[in-house]
């Protein structure tokens, strides 16, 4: 029996790529856990006030399916769809659109600075509400801030990890099932497989990073990646394909 590829990415993430390969062919122990923020007041009083924002800008799906969770639960819907609402991806744009509600993106690009520029093409200068996560700053509401937008960062999920029983489970599958390859899906991933796993002889193993970011959180801990993806799921798919 071949030994698997080691994957630590959420749930959600992960079966964007085990839905491209045979799963049998992954060891998944999820080290991320993405919960709904228990930080009611905060986002009750923002969501109170929607009517003063201009726009609203969703970094990416898992921001905004976190995001219209509170807006639903606080029955603020109608005050989301007056903004308008922008996303950094087509994905994020085809899922707010399935949701009922309008949005934009650029039609090449996907960075801070491609949404920052079609902002300014048409002129959205204005109060701007970001959503995101309570366990990372993100370089974006920074960027408006130099422009002298006025934004708001919104925390409307946590991250966690593995409770300790979890954890010792994974390890114990990890030492029993030796897999041959890991894959980082994130800078972050890179922190948390090597603490959850300290036994594991990365020298040994193959590397594969989802982009160059990861490739170089990989080089700052004296590590080496065999193989770099570009930065997508599908990427990484298409690159073990290869291999």
């Amino acid at each position: 029996m071949p030994q698997p590829i080691l994957l630590t990415a959420a749930d959600e993430d992960a079966g964007k790529i085990t839905s491209l390969m045979d799963s049998a062919d992954m060891l998944h122990l999820p080290l991320e856990v993405y919960t709904r923020s228990t930080d009611d007041t905060t986002i009750a009083e923002v969501l109170s006030q929607l009517d003063t924002f201009d726009n609203i800008v969703h970094s990416n799906i898992r921001n905004a399916q976190f995001f219209l969770e509170h807006v639903k639960r606080h029955s603020q819907k109608e005050a989301v769809t007056d903004c308008l609402n922008f996303t950094f991806d087509e994905g994020t744009f085809t899922w707010l659109e399935e949701q009922g509600i309008p949005a934009v993106h650029p039609q090449t690009g996907q960075k801070p600075i491609d949404l920052i520029e079609l902002m300014l093409r048409l002129q959205r200068m204005g109060k701007t509400l970001y959503p995101c996560g309570s366990h990372q700053r993100e370089d974006f509401p920074g960027f408006l801030e130099e422009l002298d937008i006025e934004v708001t960062e919104l925390d409307v999920f946590d991250l966690k990890g593995p409770g300790n029983e979890a954890l010792d489970r994974y390890q114990r599958q990890v030492a029993k099932e030796s897999p041959q390859a890991i894959i980082f899906h994130s800078r972050r991933s890179v922190t948390r497989t090597l603490a959850a796993f300290p036994n594991l002889d990365y020298q040994e193993l193959r590397l594969i990073s989802a982009d160059r970011g990861i490739t170089n959180k990989l080089e700052e801990n004296g590590l080496a990646a065999d193989a770099e993806a570009g930065g997508s799921w599908e990427s990484i798919a298409d690159l073990l394909d290869e291999s």
